[in-house]
């Protein structure tokens, strides 16, 4: 321990480090470290509360301080240079930060920009200030860095990899169960600090999620976890990072709450600007809105150059040496520290406890520093052996940063001399260091390190040649691949893909883009998902020419998918650019997919568009070759049709041909998939229990499975079981648990931030209050879902024509249950107006609620004539489709009619019909009605035993329906006397 402090002298070595580099692959408990550390202290008469020797950092770990004297005379490391590491021309800007965190501590949160060009010292500016903030035990802190690389970087990586180790740290169990609560689509997205059993739950909750959702929820974990003790989070090299963290600070900077939080986040300017990053127009909109604070490191002064170079003492600056470090260096702090080690490896300079000393003269010295700082690198390289440089090289082509296990296949040599030779460099302090585990990577068990900084592994990487990095590139990329399960390699992919392009193996590049995109998706990460889908594009012009088009109709459908996940209005744009393109290059199933998304964009506006593009795609369907796919595009398209246009026998008897052809296949992910869209024609024809199970078996495979296809939007398959399930327990009379399944669903999808989601569901949950008699609830939500003129036509802009007429419909039947018939007229002849002048998805089903409505209403205000007009329709409407329900409601209401009119013996007539057509099959929100019709029909024919047994059917149904609400419920009383 002692050696490994003196190694590491003047910094920071945390608990979690002593035991990665000391007791590797041996299970430890924490206090080993401190017994030994006493036994140290003890052997060398240091003082804990004053120590001379090691500096403890309660809750960190140790620091050792005391100075180093030289092992032989001549070879100075830098370990051994007290001015090395000094703090110097600074101060005021860390100051900034303190007095910054000062007001965030206050509950006043704070956003901090730190911004420079490389080398500038933005680094060692924030880790002062987190080594300043390390001595108090009410401060929690973490660090997450942005990793270079082309657009598709992981999203949210350094978030993720700054939340890692707070989970891992000291209340890490507390930390975790309030992530799960409060943030539970980040929690899913680290598995390896969630507890398993939970993961796949958390995985179904953010199914459906709109990408707002995970930035609401990350501002309120932190702020959550600031109530406790203040939070400073530092995020390193934003002009790397991913679109989606740059929408976090966004975000963060915007919510307002009094979160004891700041963040302070270091980028270079100039790559922004280059890039065209998105991090430069935040930042300038912040700052207009004074809602960041920018700390922006010049060159350092002669004089804070000066004082570097002359160390604790107070004797007088050499200005030879400073003028000559300042013109050399421009202030630089890198280029400085780069030029005073080539002084000392040239045996010119040399650094004393009384501050640095020249050999030569400042004139001599001039001529034998190299004036740029690549050269000044180059000259330090050459001082290495040729297996340092070849490791070195091979990890500059790894990333910044590595393990010995990657690098030697590469070098061509074992892992353990890999590793020794990067431990030999570390001693050295030569162009690398040690680096705690990445918190995200749970495969590595070797050590990590790191380059000091980007120059270093820039000069390693530029000085290759090209066919030797491409090598290198290929033997990194497969030696990962084979570190991670192919199921697990989504956090990797974008490196991955990155290898593998730079190796010209464009197929296996995009393979792993691919993988990117789908990881992209699942985090919300919509513009990252985009940036991944830009660079496969521009890989595709390295394909064949057999095969580049084919893989850009590929991407131009994920591109598709990706809007149509965002609700992006340019996913009908995008879809039809797919259907033409997959014209072109024949290929049928692509086109085929590109149509039903072109529909879903037209459906809810220009029926006669959307009517006419399911032909198409039906039509197109005969070139299919496949037969589990043109089921496939079958099935969606009859389904779709019969939305749109109405129940059509035939189209439902090719429906269910199709449904055979498609089970035989061997693609169970299409049967999933078209089986749950299926079920939507279960629902409406009377065989709603099949409808429910099939929706659920189909849609718990697709979940549990997972596959990452683009053309499964599991966002819907969410929405379809969200909606089916309650509908199909309303229609099987079960209201207490309909009721359960819909404020379930609409909670997800509240929590999930799809509020249009949450409003549709709470719109259709009105159709059960309806049937349970909620008649003021049903007024209540629609009222409020309707923002409207006294003639109540006008209504939200953000609701479609379908739920905007359903509204209105509700509206009237619930003013009709309440028997005021004047708002129900008024609301329900303006549906039909909409109705026979405008028609839109779903009129033909809302058509029959909307008849018995008018009916009834009718029947209220004695126009008999009306009454059987509209009865006589229904009648029509219902008995033209298989949905028994409404084929029984029908002709209960042609029963009442024919009672009102005095044809006593068409009423039988009438109630025969419908018993007839509601028998064996369960149909109870029909079947009380029917039964209490039928009672009063035979009372007047006289047949009071009949008439007595139907009295007490209807009641044993109603009964049945309010027993399945909660007991107390306040529905139960009123549905069991209710008429």
């Amino acid at each position: 321990m002692l050696q490994y402090l003196v190694d590491n002298a003047g910094r920071l070595v945390t608990h979690d480090e002593f035991l990665d580099a000391l007791w590797q692959k041996v299970v430890v408990q924490p206090e080993v470290l401190k017994g030994h550390m006493l036994s140290i202290r003890t052997a060398l008469g240091d003082d804990p509360v004053n120590p001379g020797f090691i500096e403890t950092l309660r809750g960190r770990g140790y620091r050792f301080i005391a100075p180093l004297r030289t092992r032989s005379p001549g070879n100075a490391s830098d370990a051994e240079r007290p001015a090395h590491g000094t703090f110097v021309g600074r101060t005021p800007q860390l100051n900034k930060l303190k007095t910054l965190f000062d007001e965030a501590c206050a509950g006043e949160s704070r956003i901090v920009f730190v911004a420079g060009e490389p080398g500038i010292g933005k680094t060692t500016l924030v880790n002062q200030f987190l080594e300043s903030l390390g001595g108090r035990g009410d401060v929690v802190t973490s660090l997450g860095r942005c990793v270079e690389g082309f657009g598709g970087a992981e999203p949210y990586y350094p978030v993720l990899e700054a939340i890692a180790p707070l989970m891992r740290g000291d209340g890490g169990a507390a930390i975790t169960r309030s992530l799960i609560s409060i943030a539970p689509t980040w929690a899913a997205q680290l598995p390896g600090s969630v507890p398993e059993r939970q993961h796949s739950q958390l995985q179904c909750q953010s199914i459906g999620a709109v990408s707002g959702r995970m930035l609401r929820e990350i501002c309120e974990f932190f702020a959550a976890l600031s109530v406790q003790k203040p939070l400073a989070l530092v995020f390193e090299d934003l002009h790397w990072s991913d679109y989606s963290t740059v929408d976090m600070l966004s975000a963060l900077a915007r919510h307002r709450n009094r979160a004891r939080l700041m963040v302070v986040a270091t980028y270079r300017p100039e790559e922004v600007e280059v890039a065209h990053h998105p991090l430069g127009r935040l930042n300038h909109d912040l700052g207009l809105q004074k809602l960041c604070h920018n700390i922006v490191l010049e060159a350092l002064s002669e004089g804070a150059i000066a004082e570097y170079l002359k160390g604790k003492t107070q004797h007088a600056r050499e200005n030879g040496l400073t003028q000559l470090v300042c013109e050399r260096s421009g202030g630089n702090p890198l280029f400085m520290v780069a030029t005073l080690d080539h002084l000392v490896t040239q045996g010119i300079a040399h650094s004393t406890p009384q501050g640095w000393k020249l050999y030569l003269s400042p004139s001599e010295v001039r001529l034998e520093v190299p004036p740029t700082l690549s050269r000044v690198i180059e000259y330090r390289i050459q001082r290495l052996t040729g297996v340092q440089q070849r490791v070195l090289e091979a990890a500059s082509v790894a990333g910044l940063k590595f393990d010995a296990t990657v690098l030697a296949p590469v070098v061509q040599l074992s892992q353990e001399f890999v590793e020794e030779t990067c431990e030999v460099l570390c001693r050295q302090e030569s162009f690398i260091r040690r680096e705690a585990p990445a918190p995200l990577d749970h495969m590595v068990a070797a050590r990590t390190y790191v380059f000091r900084h980007t120059m270093y592994r820039r000069t390693f990487y530029e000085r290759q040649g090209m066919l030797r990095t491409a090598r290198s590139h290929l033997r990194i990329a497969e030696e990962l691949e084979a570190r991670f399960a192919p199921e697990a390699r989504g956090g990797v992919a974008a490196e991955l893909a990155q290898h593998f392009a730079a190796a010209r193996q464009w197929l296996r590049a995009l393979g792993y883009l691919r993988i990117a995109i789908q990881t992209a998706k699942k985090r919300l990460a919509y513009n990252d998902a985009l940036a991944v889908l830009d660079r496969a594009m521009m890989l595709t012009a390295n394909l064949p020419d057999d095969a580049g088009p084919t893989a850009e109709a590929e991407f131009l459908e994920a591109r598709a998918s990706v809007f149509t996940a965002a609700q992006d209005r340019r996913e009908r744009e995008t879809c039809e650019q797919l259907a033409r393109l997959a014209a072109q290059l024949g290929l049928i199933d692509i086109q085929r997919r590109a149509l039903p998304s072109i529909t879903y964009a037209y459906i809810w506006r220009n029926q006669l568009r959307c009517s006419r593009i399911i032909d198409e795609a039906l039509a197109l369907s005969e070139q299919q070759t496949n037969p589990q796919q043109q089921a496939r595009t079958r099935i969606s398209c009859y389904v779709w049709r019969m939305w749109v246009r109405g129940w059509c026998a035939d189209d439902i008897r090719q429906c269910n041909v199709a449904l055979e052809a498609l089970r035989d296949g061997d693609d169970p992910f299409t049967t999933a998939w078209s089986q749950c869209e299926y079920s939507m024609v279960l629902m409406v024809s009377a065989r709603y229990q099949q409808a429910q199970d099939t929706i659920l078996a189909s849609h718990h495979f697709l979940v549990d499975n997972d596959e990452n296809r683009p053309e499964f939007d599991m966002a819907r398959a969410t929405w379809l079981v969200s909606l089916g399930v309650p509908w199909t327990l309303l229609y099987l009379g079960d209201f207490g648990h309909a009721q359960q399944e819909f404020d379930r669903a609409i909670a997800m999808f509240a929590a999930n931030g799809n509020q249009y989601g949450a409003d549709t569901l709470t719109l259709y949950r009105c159709w059960l209050q309806f049937h349970a008699l909620d008649f003021e609830a049903v007024l209540e939500f629609c009222t409020k879902a309707l923002a409207e003129t006294p003639t109540g036509t006008a209504v939200r802009r953000s609701t479609f024509p379908a739920e905007q007429r359903l509204a209105i419909l509700l509206k009237g039947l619930a003013y009709l249950g309440l028997g005021d018939t004047r708002n129900a007229r008024v609301h329900l002849l303006n549906v039909m107006q909409f109705m026979d002048n405008e028609p839109v998805i779903f009129d033909w089903y809302w058509r029959l609620s909307l008849e018995w409505g008018l009916a009834s209403l009718a029947l209220v205000d004695g126009e008999l004539e009306e009454a059987m007009t509209h009865a006589a329709r229904l009648v029509k409407l219902a008995t033209d489709t298989e949905e028994r329900t409404w084929q029984g409601l029908s002709w209960e209401v042609q029963a009442r009619v024919a009672l009102q009119l005095g044809a006593v013996t068409d009423a039988v007539r009438y109630i025969d019909e419908a018993i007839a057509a509601t028998q064996h099959f369960q149909t109870p929100l029909a079947d009380w009605r029917i039964h209490r019709t039928a009672s009063e029909a035979y009372s007047l024919t006289g047949d009071t035993e009949t008439a007595a047994r139907h009295s007490e059917l209807a009641a044993a149904k109603k009964a049945a329906l309010a027993a399945t609400l909660p007991s107390g419920h306040r529905l139960r009383d009123r549905l069991s006397a209710g008429g």
